[in-house]
């Protein structure tokens, strides 16, 4: 039975030998190929085998119609992700780059041209830290090595890392290892996000600096019952701190923590009620005794999206100078 592989002998590059698949692939008669090489014979291609004297050459169809189909998928994902402001990159197992939308070059600061060449990601890398488009770690190669072998350190098979660049810009970098050992990288400016992140925490700040000097105990509860914040005077009052306690901030546990530190009432019940009812609400006011003594005022008052404020304060006993003023 003939192999349908062509095979030859050679001796000094000159063909001493050959069976009928190479002559039908070389019957044009052209140069041998140098070994590696491919050759087409019509829908089919080859990679030619130089060994010494003997050669052959393999059918590569298969992988010819797979390296299309990834080419073809890449040019897919090219047009699919050309407007989108997250950067994309794919490499493939050796770390070349393959594929690229336009905004990986806005947020690497490199060139389309450096880009098409398809450079390694260590290149990538290297040409970014000389346009401080990376940030700036102790040991740099380390660093860089840990992104090249990103596979190893995504444990769930997903790796991000958050970018502070000497800029000022904050990138939000997430890796995909693929299982035929490609990678897939995002970079995502997240400049405006950690902006108003901070602003954010600095207004929580202020309003809880505002809140603390105020003589009113303060407890505010968000649409959920949860308590978000409360202030010094609560924490004294109520004898607890609620960013140091571990238990459940909810209003159903924090109501039983009221009633334990007051004289039998309703007015904790209906304060669960209150604070738990979605809709439209007025305020009111109420009183409780302490089980120390003390008699505190308590007002609830509805916040906005659905939030509710709860003010505790102690009333000065009656027929004190103070509670005479206050009648006053």
């Amino acid at each position: 039975m003939q192999s349908q592989i062509p095979l030859w002998r050679e001796d000094g590059g000159r063909i001493i030998w050959s069976n009928p698949a190479y002559d039908a692939l070389f019957r044009d008669g052209p140069p041998l190929p140098a070994s590696g090489e491919r050759v087409q014979s019509g829908s089919d291609f080859y990679t030619v085998v130089r060994n010494g004297q003997a050669g052959h050459a393999l059918p590569i169809n298969a992988l010819v119609q797979a390296e299309t189909g990834l080419k073809q998928m890449l040019q897919t994902m090219a047009r699919t992700f050309a407007h989108l402001p997250i950067g994309l990159a794919v490499f493939d197992r050796d770390r070349h780059l393959q594929m690229f939308n336009p905004a990986l070059a806005d947020l690497s600061a490199l060139t389309p041209e450096f880009l098409s060449r398809k450079p390694s990601l260590v290149a990538i890398l290297d040409a970014m830290r000389t346009r401080n488009m990376v940030p700036e770690p102790k040991d740099w190669k380390d660093w860089r090595r840990q992104i090249v072998q990103m596979e190893r350190e995504a444990g769930n098979g997903l790796y991000q890392e958050t970018w502070s660049l000497p800029g000022g810009q904050t990138y939000r970098v997430t890796g995909r290892p693929h299982l035929d050992g490609g990678l897939a990288l995002m970079i995502e400016d997240i400049s405006g996000e950690t902006i108003r992140s901070r602003r954010y925490r600095a207004d929580l700040e202020l309003c809880q600096a505002v809140i603390d000097t105020m003589d009113e105990g303060i407890a505010v509860f968000s649409l959920s019952g949860q308590l978000v914040m409360s202030n010094v005077a609560y924490d004294t009052l109520w004898g607890h701190d609620p960013g140091g306690d571990l238990s459940p901030m909810d209003i159903r546990h924090i109501a039983d923590h009221w009633r334990e530190m007051s004289a039998p009432t309703t007015i904790w019940a209906e304060a669960e009620d209150f604070i738990s009812t979605l809709g439209s609400r007025s305020p009111w006011r109420g009183e409780a005794r302490l089980t120390d003594g003390r008699l505190v005022a308590c007002r609830f008052s509805p916040l906005a999206e659905g939030a509710t404020l709860a003010g505790f304060r102690p009333l000065p006993p009656r027929g004190s100078p103070r509670a005479l003023a206050a009648e006053a």
